[in-house]
């Protein structure tokens, strides 16, 4: 046998298979919550004072209502402050976008956060990292039921123009001006936002049929 065009062979059989793979997709990032020792996350909302909480234990919010997280001790300024400036139903305008399980929506926001800020979350080993992926926000119907889930395809398939997406995760030092899609149930209800398991704010969202684009003119 000819061990040379053997080897040959081999090698261009292993070039074909490569071409043919085509590129890999990128590994998702790894995520954990922060251990209970370290620094994390607390909500102290604005409104926490007033007594101004559903009895979910969320804080109720209005829309341009300014809540805040404090990371550095409930005693201390608030690290991360942020508003939701509209809740609307959404159209998707991203070619071969895909469906929505049920009524895509489009959260608005404004996020700040100063360099002391320490998210709950670990992203890739790196700490004090924060997300408001869909994952991080549960929703309801109008009569409380809770919905099994808001996250879906649409999360970063919806829009033509991904730009106006939120970063899904980011830590301290930042100014963030951006929206989250999420795949509600009902045409009105509330969704809250939940960034480390336990309380976090809400907002109830209209029942308005009109859907706004959002993507280029």
């Amino acid at each position: 046998m000819n061990t040379a065009r053997l080897a040959a062979g081999t090698a261009l059989l292993a070039l074909m298979l490569a071409a043919c793979s085509g590129p890999q997709p990128q590994a998702a990032p790894t995520v954990s919550v922060a251990p209970a020792s370290a620094q994390s996350a607390r909500s102290a909302p604005n409104a926490a004072a007033d007594g101004n909480e559903n009895e979910r234990g969320q804080v109720v919010q209005e829309i341009g209502e300014i809540a805040v997280l404090v990371t550095d001790g409930y005693d201390a300024p608030p690290t991360m402050t942020f508003k939701v400036t509209s809740i609307e139903p959404v159209k998707c305008d991203a070619p071969d976008a895909p469906k929505p399980n049920g009524i895509a929506i489009a959260v608005a926001l404004e996020i700040v956060t100063s360099p002391t800020f320490s998210g709950p979350l670990v992203v890739n080993g790196q700490p004090g990292m924060i997300s408001f992926r869909p994952h991080y926000w549960k929703g309801y119907a109008s009569n409380g039921t809770q919905m099994n889930t808001v996250e879906s395809s649409i999360e970063h398939g919806c829009l033509a123009d991904r730009t106006k997406l939120l970063p899904d995760y980011f830590g301290k030092d930042r100014k963030l001006d951006g929206v989250v899609i999420l795949d509600v149930t009902t045409p009105a209800g509330e969704v809250a936002f939940v960034p480390n398991g336990i309380g976090g704010w809400a907002w109830e969202y209209p029942g308005d049929d009109s859907e706004t684009s959002i993507g280029p003119a």
